[in-house]
């Protein structure tokens, strides 16, 4: 009993060690950005007379990136700005054992999160299906990480890796109108119902974008991984 203790014991202070890297010490910091834009979005909504989930959608869509930009697009630069990359690079399978494991527990936290987030909008704002919703926000979020995540591998520099998400998240909300109703567009909101698509092709569009994004993703995040591989460009 009390070594299955101290096995759980040794695990929270590896996972609290770990986050403390991958948010650079400023955890709560961003939990409270996002609360903030969350409420601000949210009671910017609670004066408007018609609300539908697809605005409920949007409101939590951005919170839910915010809560991986920062760790997955300087993940590697506090690793570097700590002096721990030597470290990580000594043990073997790093890239399973050290960033892989980050990842899984950004996405982690991320999703535990979203149900805070969505249930205060539940009784808030409007009923709506809240695991459904936090599902399909996951996709949005598993897509952006994984995106951020093979840039910082690339870049090799937090602020460069940021700067590179902010310019095609920008560029996308530029072809928004073009690409609004596409299945290429990573914005799509799955709880929006157009007029002037019958119901049968537009959820056809939302399974094809969704399958679109997770292979994406996983691109991604095989070439970040990959990316790692190459420890020397890292170390210079």
């Amino acid at each position: 009993m009390s070594g299955r203790r101290s096995f759980f014991i040794n695990l929270m202070s590896l996972a609290r060690y770990n986050m403390r890297i991958i948010f650079g010490g400023k955890f709560v910091y961003f939990i409270l950005a996002a609360f903030i834009f969350f409420l601000v979005f949210g009671t910017i909504m609670a004066f408007q007379t018609d609300i539908g989930i697809e605005d409920i959608y949007g409101i939590l869509a951005f919170p839910a990136i915010l809560l991986v930009f920062y760790p997955t697009a300087y993940g590697i630069q506090n690793d570097a700005d700590q002096r721990t990359l030597e470290i990580i690079f000594g043990i073997p399978d790093y890239r399973f054992k050290v960033w892989l494991l980050r990842f899984i527990m950004v996405l982690f936290v991320a999703f535990v999160l979203l149900f805070p987030f969505a249930g205060i909008t539940y009784y808030t704002l409007l009923s709506f299906p809240v695991f459904k919703m936090v599902i399909q926000l996951m996709v949005l979020v598993f897509f952006t990480s994984t995106l951020g995540f093979a840039l910082s591998t690339i870049v090799k520099n937090g602020n460069a890796a940021a700067a590179i998400l902010v310019v095609i998240g920008l560029i996308i909300l530029i072809l928004l109108d073009a690409i609004e109703d596409s299945k290429w567009n990573v914005f799509l909101n799955p709880f929006r119902t157009p007029g002037n698509i019958n119901d049968i092709v537009w959820q056809e569009t939302i399974r094809q974008n969704r399958i679109f994004m997770i292979i994406a993703s996983m691109v991604f995040l095989l070439l970040g991984l990959l990316n790692l591989q190459n420890r020397e460009k890292f170390l210079r």
